[in-house]
This record gives C-alpha cells, sequence and structure tokens, in this order.
C-alpha cells in the first residue's frame, strides 16, 4: 500500500500511537478525536506498564513483548512522556493472601518474568520514606513502568503533524458508511472519503462500529483514582506500589509519583470497579495512603470524576480488520496504556502491507457476531 489515506477515530494512547505508526510508513492519515488528545479513558488510567496479572499466557506475552516497545517507543516521539522505571512492589499482611502472592511469583517466573519475593527490609532500603507496618509476603517485578498518556498521545499527534498528517482535534465522527471501495466519515464538519478507517474511539468504539453494522460488545467498567497537586519526589525507587488492606473491608491501594510530582491513587487492583468520585472518597484515599508515607499528610485529593475503561465484552483485546468490511481496522482494548507501542506497530504493519500476524489472531473481532 503507498501513500494510502487513512483515518484514525481516536487519539487515545492506542489510535495515537496506531496513527503515530501508520505516519512513520508514509500513509497520509487524518486523526479525528471529539475532545483532546488523551482526554479519555488513557487521561484517567493509572498507567501501570506491566503483565502482572495477564492471563491466558497469549495475553501475556503480548503485554511482555510491548513492554520492551517502550523504550523504542518513548524514543522514536522525541518528547518527555513521563516514562519512569523502577518495578513494583506488591506486599501483604494476610497469610493466605501472602501464598497466593508466592504462587504468582512461581507462575511469572515459569514465564520467564522477573519476580522474586522480597523482605520488608528491603523493601524499606529501597522506600525509606514508606511507613510499612504488618508485612507478610512481597512480591518484586522490577521491570514494570508507568507514563504519562496524555504526553504519550500529545507527542503522537506533534509527529503526525510534523509528517503533514491533519488533525482533526474536537471533531466528532458521527457514523461510518461504505461507499464502493472507500469508506466515508460522518462527522460534524462533514463528509470525507478515506482508503480505510481505523476505530479507536474507546468507550464509544460500540456505537461507532454499529453504524457501520459492526458488533462490538463491550461491558460496563468505571474506575475511579485520586490525584495531588505536584509534591516534591518522596517514592524514591519504585514506578508503582500496591499497598495492603489495613482491614477486611477496605481494598488495597495503589499509588505511583509522576515525573512531574503528581501522586495518584487508586483502590483494588487494575481491574477493580467502582463509581465512587466524590470529594469525600478522594480525601479518604488520600488519608489512607498517608499512613504509609507522611509526605502526604494534609495534601490536598483531587477528585477525577469516574471513568471508563474500554472493555470488549470477554476481556481481551479487539484487533483487526471487520469480518464484514476489510477497510475498517478495530482496535479495542483495556491495558491500552501497556499495549500501545506494540498494538500500534502491528496494527500499523497489517493495515499498510495487508498481511495478517498470527500472534493477533486470539482478538479478531470475527470472534463475535456480525449485525445483521
Amino acid at each position: 500500500m503507498t501513500n494510502k489515506n487513512i483515518a484514525v477515530v481516536g487519539a487515545g494512547i492506542v489510535g495515537a500511537s496506531v496513527a503515530f505508526h501508520l505516519s512513520q510508513c508514509g500513509m497520509d492519515v487524518s486523526v479525528f478525536d471529539k475532545n483532546e488528545p488523551g482526554s479519555g479513558a488513557s487521561g484517567h488510567s493509572f498507567a501501570w506498564i506491566n503483565a502482572f496479572s495477564k492471563q491466558p499466557r497469549h495475553y501475556f506475552d503480548l503485554n511482555y513483548r510491548s513492554m520492551d516497545r517502550w523504550p523504542r517507543f518513548a524514543e522514536d516521539l522525541d518528547e518527555d512522556i513521563g516514562l519512569r522505571w523502577g518495578g513494583n512492589i506488591t506486599y501483604c499482611s494476610d497469610p493466605d493472601e501472602g501464598k497466593r502472592l508466592a504462587s504468582e511469583c512461581e507462575r511469572l517466573n515459569s514465564w520467564g518474568y522477573s519476580a522474586r519475593l522480597i523482605s520488608s527490609e528491603e523493601l524499606s532500603k529501597l522506600e525509606p520514606n514508606l511507613e510499612i507496618g504488618q508485612f507478610h509476603t512481597g512480591i518484586y517485578t522490577r521491570e514494570e513502568g508507568h507514563v504519562l498518556p496524555v504526553k504519550v498521545a500529545e507527542a503522537c499527534m506533534n509527529q503526525i503533524d510534523a509528517a503533514g498528517g491533519k488533525l482533526h482535534i474536537g471533531t466528532e465522527v458521527e457514523s461510518i458508511s461504505q461507499d464502493g471501495d472507500k469508506v466515508l466519515l460522518h462527522s460534524s464538519d462533514g463528509h470525507m472519503e478515506f482508503d480505510k478507517v481505523v476505530i479507536a474511539a474507546g468507550t464509544d468504539s460500540t456505537s461507532l462500529a454499529l453504524t457501520a453494522g459492526i458488533n462490538l460488545p463491550q461491558r460496563r467498567s468505571p474506575g475511579v483514582v485520586v490525584k495531588t497537586n505536584p509534591l516534591p519526589s518522596f517514592i524514591k525507587t519504585l514506578s508503582t506500589i500496591y499497598l495492603p488492606a489495613l482491614s477486611k473491608e477496605e481494598k488495597e491501594l495503589h499509588i505511583r509519583q509522576s515525573t512531574d510530582g503528581v501522586v495518584m491513587i487508586g483502590a483494588g487492583d487494575q481491574e477493580s470497579e467502582a463509581e465512587d468520585d466524590s470529594q469525600e472518597y478522594a480525601d479518604k484515599l488520600i488519608q489512607r495512603a498517608s499512613l504509609h508515607f507522611n509526605q502526604l499528610s494534609g495534601v490536598d485529593a483531587i477528585r477525577v470524576p469516574v471513568g471508563f475503561r474500554p472493555m470488549p465484552e470477554d476481556g481481551l483485546p479487539v484487533i483487526g480488520s471487520s469480518p464484514a468490511n476489510n477497510n475498517i481496522y478495530l482496535t479495542l482494548m483495556h491495558s491500552g496504556v501497556t499495549l500501545a507501542p506494540l498494538v500500534g506497530a502491528l496494527a500499523a504493519l497489517e493495515i499498510t502491507t495487508g498481511i495478517s500476524n498470527a500472534d493477533l489472531d486470539p482478538y479478531r473481532p470475527s470472534r463475535f457476531s456480525i449485525r445483521a
């Protein structure tokens, strides 16, 4: 395919990566987003780059491969995207949870992932500001990191713009239709014709795909995080930490401090669903975290409105051309932050060459029925 005219609908971290890689392949790329780049689910994400709990094995492998792509992706973007390595430590005070963590460590090692059990003394040396509290078992996965997804999306847009691509930011695509071998986008700016269209609109992908007769089912997956204003660095080594619940009524906390000093906190694991985005709840999370980091005592919590994860019905990514229309390519997934570099590169390769990558076969849209 040479200099084909391709539209990408959605400038979150996945859509931005696909568009960037298409631009790198020499395609004429147009990006549409009804809001600002990275302002949807990407902007709400904890943005933990990992393969820690990803199953089944093929999904773990996909995430692990993408982790290795992040340094090169960051280099290609040539901007500060807040990429920080340092690994994650998850620890617990409950013996039963300790057995589960030890079992997870064994599984990860057998799959070639760097993980080891860690003592409270070692944890204290890595994070001297951490008040550890009761400690039974800890697991250290040192290859993990985090990033600032909005900065990634913006950097992709800058590269696309510099390469001559067209950015339709603030333009909502209302529907998609087929006209012979072309695809028409119907937006608030009128009708535009393209050779191919990539739907990467996050939670809006389902309704948009439906206008083209494509079934792309999602399940509702709300999540809540809390932020602070920038603070002096106090998390010294680790990129993320999972802190144990202090009672059976509470969920564990996950915490990170970005390169810009902002602290982000959430409760539960990365799949936990929550909708309480009240200031009271935000204050409570900060207060809980301050029991472990004194630097958070008295810090104002910034509530973040509840966000909704792009979540395919079966929990696995959707990547590939629509079985009903080869000119429409679909990308929908949770773990978009971890997967963005690899999915962007592989999707661009499939779109530009027309050659399917067998590694993406478990994620094809054909597993869902086509709308009659």
